[in-house]
């Protein structure tokens, strides 16, 4: 037996790598969420140098079902939840049967997010016009940089995608009890014989589908019962570790010595992002060199 040291690339294909979902952290000082984690077989040894380098695609988590919806009937608000989470129920109210001016929809979610889906089987009568709006800590305001295929929801039956630029001072708060990031599609002008538009469904959309330039991404290596960590990378914004073909642009670990991660010992990568991040649409590549035994 002699013991072999070797260029090892760690990606997300590896037999022994856990992975999850990464939801935000929305307390006041957000935290980095675990996306992978791999566990060094006893047997092997991996060393991280200062020339080994990181690469990661990561995705938003795309198409989640809706936190909260309410339809407002001239400021009379229900809860229209289960029917926007649920396509066999085919009752979303988005606007009433006979809309007016003030009427509005809303949709809420628990994180950030640039845009969302909505499935409809009957559509609003042409003429129709809304303000796509957000709360911003003093009063609704209309988004910039909207999409809206569905032109007021009066586009025929369909699948449509609204997306729109997130505003940074979008503020959570409370529509019929449900503290969330609310969008609400507000009527603002109606024809001379208005009917409205019912939907099957609705799902949070995130547009761009990418994790955004200035989250964050953190590895670190773990002892065995993780008490003691060293980060390979502290605190890198996503902008500068997504490159995968140019070596020139790959980053390079913050690191000035190597770090040895022994058999048993943990590689961790975390994010710090303001949407979730969904791990099945993400892959990563981290070098190292590897130790191993071999039969002569």
């Amino acid at each position: 037996m002699r013991t072999l040291e070797e260029l090892f690339h760690i990606t997300q294909l590896d037999p022994d790598i856990t992975s999850q979902d990464a939801y935000p952290d929305i307390s006041a000082s957000p935290t980095f969420i675990e996306l992978f984690r791999l566990q060094v077989p006893v047997e092997r040894r991996l060393t991280f140098k200062p020339g080994h380098t990181f690469s990661l695609l990561a995705r938003k988590l795309e198409n989640q079902a809706v936190d909260r919806a309410v339809s407002d009937d001239g400021g009379a608000q229900a809860d229209d939840t289960a029917d926007a989470n649920n396509a066999a129920i085919n009752d979303m109210a988005i606007s009433p049967a006979a809309p007016a001016v003030g009427d509005a929809y809303y949709f809420g979610y628990r994180y950030l997010f640039n845009g969302f889906t909505v499935k409809y089987s009957t559509a609003a009568t042409a003429g129709h016009t809304h303000a796509v709006e957000f709360w911003n800590g003093l009063a609704w305001a209309a988004v910039s940089g909207l999409t809206d295929p569905t032109n007021a929801f009066t586009a025929a039956a369909g699948t449509y995608d609204i997306t729109f630029t997130r505003p940074k001072n979008w503020t959570a708060c409370a529509v019929l009890g449900g503290t969330l990031y609310w969008i609400r599609c507000r009527v603002t002008a109606v024809p001379a014989t208005p009917t409205g538009c019912s939907g099957d469904q609705a799902w949070i959309h995130p547009d761009p589908t990418y994790m955004e330039d200035t989250d964050k991404v953190r590895v670190e290596i773990r002892s065995q019962n993780e008490l003691e960590r060293k980060p390979l990378i502290n605190e890198a914004m996503y902008s500068v570790v997504d490159e995968f073909t140019d070596r020139d642009l790959m980053y390079r670990l913050d690191i000035s010595e190597p770090v040895i991660a022994e058999g048993g010992f943990w590689v961790v990568i975390l994010v710090k992002a303001k949407a979730p991040i969904g791990v099945s649409n993400c892959y990563f590549d981290l070098t190292c060199d590897r130790t191993r035994q071999a039969i002569i």
